[in-house]
């Protein structure tokens, strides 16, 4: 007599098994392989170790508590908003560049992508504020070729939005 069989394939952990069994006993095989997969997934790890290593590289010494930090995503600017309301703007290598007072409720900040605009949310104050910052920065000119008098007046327009 001829008893026809199934077969079956199971994929637990990355191997693939390939199995012939007769049809009778093919649910108690998968009642066997399931939980036998549940249990290969539920178990804890075997312990391992990893190794990591750090250090503080830098610390900003903002002077009061810091409430919140954020990078710009061209990583040329550090916003640290402490509890007394000030923005602390810093390079990279930890050098302060600029501070601005805002709201003395502020207590969270996020940058824009474009490094340009600081979102401050207040919740005692129900609001958020978006805080406009325009870099100037000073341009070194001694000894460059000139016309015209020396202090006259010079305004420098930067279009970044043509198209």
């Amino acid at each position: 007599m001829r008893i026809p069989m199934a077969i079956v394939a199971v994929a637990a952990l990355g191997l693939a098994l390939q199995l012939v069994v007769p049809p009778p006993r093919l649910p108690a095989l998968l009642a066997l392989v399931t939980a036998t997969c549940l249990a290969l997934l539920l178990a804890p790890a075997a312990p391992g170790r990893a190794a990591a290593d750090w250090e503080v590289v830098r610390s900003l010494n903002t002077g009061t508590r810091p409430l919140d930090v954020a990078v710009s995503t061209d990583g040329r600017s550090v916003f640290v908003l402490t509890e007394d309301g000030m923005l602390s703007v810093y390079t990279p290598d930890g050098a302060l560049t600029e501070k601005f007072q805002l709201a003395k409720d502020a207590e969270r900040i996020a940058v824009a992508p474009d490094g340009e605009r600081v979102y401050v949310t207040a919740r005692q104050g129900k609001r958020v504020d978006v805080v406009q910052i325009d870099f100037v920065r000073e341009i070194n000119l001694a000894g460059a070729p000139s016309k015209g008098p020396a202090n006259a007046p010079v305004t420098i327009a930067v279009f970044s939005d043509f198209q």
